[in-house]
C-alpha cells in the first residue's frame, strides 16, 4: 500500500512520462485520501482558473453585497426576517451529511405518525458557559409526511425547533465537515 503522497508522485511520474497529461491515475491504491497532493493538468488549471475562478468571485460579491443590504435593511426595521426552523432542522436532517445518523422510522400505521428518527451518540456542543460537553444522546424526530421537525431531546432536555437547528449546525461545521476532509 501506498501512502497519499506516494501514489500522488507516482501519479505525476506516469503522467509526465506519457503524451496525453489526461491520464493521471495510478493502478495503485493509496492508504488514504490526501486532496492536498491531486495532480492537476495546466490546462485543466488554466481553464478553471479564466472561466471558474473570476465567475464564482463575482458571485460571491454579488451575494456579500445582498447580505449586507439585507443586513442594513433589518437594523433599519425596514424588513423582518423570518425563518422557519422546523423546516430547516428536517432540511439538515433529511438532505445534508446529518441523514448518516438516520436510525429507523415509525411503521405505517403508527399512532405516532410518518416519523424518523436521527441519534447521535455521544454528541459534542458548547454550553452556554463556553465549555466543551458531551452528551450521551442527542435525538431528533422528523415527521416525514410534512418534512417538519417533530422533538428532540439533548440527553434530559427537550429542545425547541431553534436549539435543535443551531445544534445540527455547530456539528455540521464542528464535526461533519471535518470528517469529510480526513
Amino acid at each position: 500500500m501506498l501512502t497519499a503522497k506516494q501514489a500522488s508522485f507516482t501519479r505525476i511520474r506516469e503522467a509526465k512520462g506519457k503524451a496525453s497529461m489526461r491520464s493521471t491515475l495510478s493502478s495503485k491504491k493509496a492508504e488514504e485520501l490526501d486532496m492536498d497532493h491531486i495532480f492537476v493538468p495546466f490546462p485543466d488549471f488554466l481553464w478553471a482558473y479564466t472561466f471558474i475562478g473570476p465567475f464564482s468571485y463575482i458571485l460571491w460579491k454579488r451575494k456579500t453585497i445582498v447580505l449586507k443590504l439585507r443586513k442594513f435593511l433589518h437594523k433599519a426595521g425596514i424588513i423582518t426576517l423570518k425563518c422557519d426552523y422546523e423546516a430547516l432542522a428536517a432540511t439538515l436532517l433529511l438532505e445534508q451529511t446529518q441523514a448518516i445518523h438516520y436510525y429507523g422510522r415509525t411503521k405505517e400505521d403508527s399512532e405516532l405518525g410518518n416519523l424518523a428518527g436521527f441519534f447521535f451518540a455521544d454528541f459534542p456542543y458548547v454550553d452556554d458557559n463556553c465549555d466543551f460537553q458531551i452528551a450521551a444522546l442527542f435525538a431528533v424526530d422528523i415527521d416525514l409526511g410534512t418534512k417538519r421537525f417533530v422533538k428532540a431531546k439533548l440527553g434530559d432536555d427537550n429542545l425547541t425547533a431553534k436549539e435543535t437547528v443551531i445544534l445540527l449546525w455547530y456539528n455540521t461545521i464542528a464535526a461533519q465537515h471535518v470528517k469529510l476532509r480526513k
